[in-house]
């Protein structure tokens, strides 16, 4: 491709196409934004047509500020939300607006939506963070008609404070996509149209209450603040994939989902107190997962099904198991062999070290407690027709008398993956 050279009086930013200057624009701070526009008219028209928008004063609330550009006092705060309303009533409600990402460092102040922000019938994705301070999200009444091309809705550090977000929620009708972040004072969450939600870090929230009928995608990190009192309700008939991480929690589950796809590794708070109740709602857990063809489960996870009595159950429509282990392996040996006896239709198994830890230092002082005859008097059904394996090795031999095994027994077997290192277990063999 040939490059055009510009002479030193070109203006090559005047001969750029608009929708690489609206990219450029994006990552314009908010004051540096409100003074483009008054360079000339183009500038302005530009900065008025950006279908993406980035509304943000975080640079200049820093502590290093002088005390007159800190946005934490009521004369900024003021002129930002003012500027916002100019800003955004010189475009009309049609003005192709797609995307816009409001990052606010208010702690102690409110936030709530400007009605020209509300009622942009043009707006696919919308994005707001503070700094865990308040949204003032209106009543369900008067978001009746907001929002109505809404795909994706992103809230990160912030309070909900009232229970509005839930019903207003219910309103968004073309809504795909919901992610929170560090999100406090949020009740239930009801949709008939999102497909993906994702919740994190919400750690100030005791019960997490979800009704969603086309949901198919949901990740939830979660490791409450209390010692009681905490559950998970999930209604969500047509759920595909379900990742949660975290602490074990009361669970229900409204109906079967239809999953196919779980990833779980969930391990018990240092204040737990469901031990009487923990083996009832684990066994509803394990039962909502009946169905999954492929299954990723934490290595503590497994040993806590174990210690309570959930082991053996049946994942007999597993297909693809992958167990990610952060101890020495012998720890969980009988636990694990438990499960193995319950996948009888395993095709492809993974016993992976994610995280790099290592053990080595711990394998010194251990012996093998599981050798390949063990393996042997367990009785793997999934032997029959186990195509793939991929093996750690970095966390000690029970995984190498575990490979001889499969080696021996799997008629199927077409690759056999190692990784790790081994020159740490070179004793071993």
């Amino acid at each position: 491709m040939e490059l055009q050279n510009f002479g030193d009086d070109d203006d090559i930013f005047s001969n750029l196409p608009n929708h690489i200057v609206h990219r450029i624009l994006f990552f314009l701070q908010l004051v540096d934004l409100s003074r483009l526009s008054y360079v000339s008219r183009r500038c302005k028209e530009l900065c008025i047509s950006n279908p993406c928008l980035a509304l943000t004063n975080v640079i200049y609330d820093t502590l290093q500020s002088p005390p007159r550009f800190r946005f934490n006092n009521f004369m900024n705060r003021y002129r930002f939300k003012n500027f916002v309303d100019r800003f955004m009533a010189q475009r009309s409600l049609n003005s192709g607006l797609e995307k816009l990402q409001i990052e606010l460092p208010t702690e102690r102040f409110g936030f709530a939506f400007p009605p020209c922000v509300l009622n942009c019938n043009t707006l696919k994705s919308l994005f707001v963070k503070t700094d865990n301070g308040i949204l003032k999200f209106p009543s369900a009444s008067l978001t009746a008609g907001a929002f109505t091309m809404l795909q994706i809705l992103q809230f990160e550090s912030f309070r909900i404070e009232e229970d509005f977000f839930g019903e207003a929620l219910s309103n968004f009708n073309s809504l795909k996509a919901l992610i929170l972040n560090k999100i406090s004072g949020l009740k239930r969450i009801n949709s008939s149209t999102i497909e993906r939600l994702r919740i994190r870090d919400c750690n100030d929230i005791p019960i997490i209450d979800i009704s969603a009928e086309k949901l198919r995608i949901l990740f939830i990190l979660w490791c409450p603040n209390y010692s009681s009192g905490t559950s998970l309700k999930i209604n969500a008939p047509n759920l595909e994939n379900f990742e949660w991480g975290g602490h074990v929690v009361d669970f229900y589950c409204i109906g079967d989902f239809s999953l196919t796809q779980a990833s779980i590794a969930l391990g018990l708070s240092e204040h737990h107190q469901y031990e009487s109740s923990t083996k009832c709602n684990l066994d509803k857990l394990l039962h909502s997962m009946r169905r999954a063809k492929d299954l990723t489960l934490w290595d503590k996870f497994i040993g806590v099904l174990f210690k309570h009595g959930c082991l053996p159950n049946s994942f007999n429509n597993a297909e693809t198991l992958t167990i990610a282990h952060t101890s020495f392996i012998g720890d969980e040996v009988p636990a694990i062999s438990s499960l193995l006896r319950e996948t009888t239709n395993l095709k492809n198994l993974r016993i992976l070290n994610p995280w790099n830890i290592n053990v080595a230092n711990s394998m010194t002082s251990r012996k093998l407690s599981f050798k390949m005859e063990y393996w042997e008097s367990q009785n793997l059904m999934f032997t029959n027709q186990l195509k793939y394996v991929v093996m750690d090795f970095s966390n000690g031999g029970n995984d190498v008398e575990l490979m001889k095994y499969l080696l021996k027994n799997t008629k199927e077997l077409k690759i056999m993956g190692i990784s790790g290192s081994l020159n740490a277990n070179k004793s071993l063999y």
